[in-house]
């Protein structure tokens, strides 16, 4: 191998390693947003689910109480 063909495996190479660190930052910057993402809409859930909870409870204690109607 000569030194020119050396020299342009090794551009390739720098070529395609730069290549892999912009995707990796890439996918790291995506993978950090979504994270963000998932967090906010456990919050969000859990808010949900006490919500309900004690929609549930409300009810189950009315449930004693006769209809407005008698």
């Amino acid at each position: 191998m000569n030194t020119t063909e050396s020299n342009t495996r090794i551009n390739d190479i720098e070529f395609k390693l730069q290549y892999q660190e912009d995707i990796i930052e890439t996918l790291n910057i995506a993978l950090s947003k979504q994270q963000r993402e998932i967090m906010l809409l456990e919050e969000k859930l859990a808010l949900v689910v006490k919500l309900v909870e004690s929609y549930r409870s409300q009810l189950s204690v009315n449930d004693n109480e006769p209809p407005p109607h008698y």
